[in-house]
C-alpha cells in the first residue's frame, strides 16, 4: 500500500539518542540532498523505525520499496538496491537511505539520468550493451518474440547509440533522454510514480510542492 502512515514519535530517551546519532550523518549529507534539516531528521527517524528489528538488506529493501514507493519488479528493485548501496555494504545505511530518497523524491533530471543509467549498467563498466537490453526486455522463451526484441534493440540502438560503437554510454543515454524524456526509464521503472512520491512525502513533510519532475 502506498503512503503508509509512519509513526514518527519517539520517547524522550530515544529522541536524545537518535538526534545525537543523526548529527554526523546530517552534517555529511545536508549539502548533497534536496531536504531541509527537519526533513532529514524525519527521514532518519523513518529509517530508525524501519531498521529497529533488522538491517535493511536486499530482501528487506525490496519489501520497503513495495510498501512505501509502490515498486513491483523484483529484478529492477535488486538493481536499484545496488545503485543506492554505492559502497557495496550489502545493506542500506542511514547515509545511502537519505541520498537515495533525495533522488526518488526530489531528484533533478541530471540526478535521475545518472541514477537510472547506473541501474541499467548491469556490469558496472559504464555501458548499456545489447545483451543487457535483451535481458531486460525478454519475458518468455518464445523464439519469435526474441526476434521481435532483437528488432526493437536495433531501433533503440539507432536512436540512442550516438557514436555507433554498439553500446550506450552515459553520454549517449543523456543525449537521448534530453531529446526525448521517455527514454529515461526505457528498460523499466527505476523511479517511483508521482502519486507514490506525493503519498510518501506527506508522511513526513508539508513541503510536497517542492518535487522535481523536470
Amino acid at each position: 500500500m502506498v503512503g503508509i502512515q509512519m509513526d514518527l514519535t519517539l520517547n524522550v530517551q530515544e529522541e536524545v539518542r537518535c538526534r545525537k546519532r543523526f548529527i554526523p550523518v546530517i552534517k555529511k549529507v545536508k549539502h548533497k540532498t534536496h531536504f531541509t534539516h527537519e526533513e532529514l531528521e524525519a527521514l532518519l527517524i523513518i529509517f530508525y523505525k524501519l531498521t529497529q528489528n533488522q538491517a535493511m538488506d536486499r530482501i528487506y529493501f525490496r519489501k520497503i520499496m513495495y510498501d512505501l514507493l509502490d515498486f513491483q519488479n523484483d529484478v529492477l528493485i535488486d538493481r536499484i538496491f545496488s545503485a543506492v548501496d554505492k559502497n557495496n555494504k550489502l545493506n542500506i545505511t542511514m547515509e545511502s537511505w537519505v541520498l537515495g530518497m533525495s533522488i526518488f523524491l526530489r531528484g533533478t533530471l541530471e540526478e535521475k539520468i545518472k541514477f537510472c543509467f547506473t541501474v541499467y549498467d548491469r556490469m558496472g563498466d559504464g555501458y548499456i550493451k545489447k545483451t543487457h537490453i535483451f535481458q531486460a526486455l525478454r519475458h518468455s522463451e518464445d523464439e519469435e518474440a526474441d526476434e521481435d526484441i532483437k528488432e526493437l534493440i536495433e531501433i533503440l540502438m539507432q536512436k540512442m547509440d550516438q557514436d555507433d560503437d554498439e553500446k550506450i554510454s552515459l553520454e549517449d543515454y543523456r543525449t537521448a533522454v534530453l531529446r526525448n524524456p521517455l527514454y529515461l526509464e526505457f528498460l523499466g521503472r527505476c523511479l517511483p510514480y508521482r502519486a507514490a512520491v506525493y503519498a510518501f512525502l506527506t508522511t513526513f513533510t508539508p513541503n510536497v510542492s517542492t518535487m522535481h519532475f523536470n
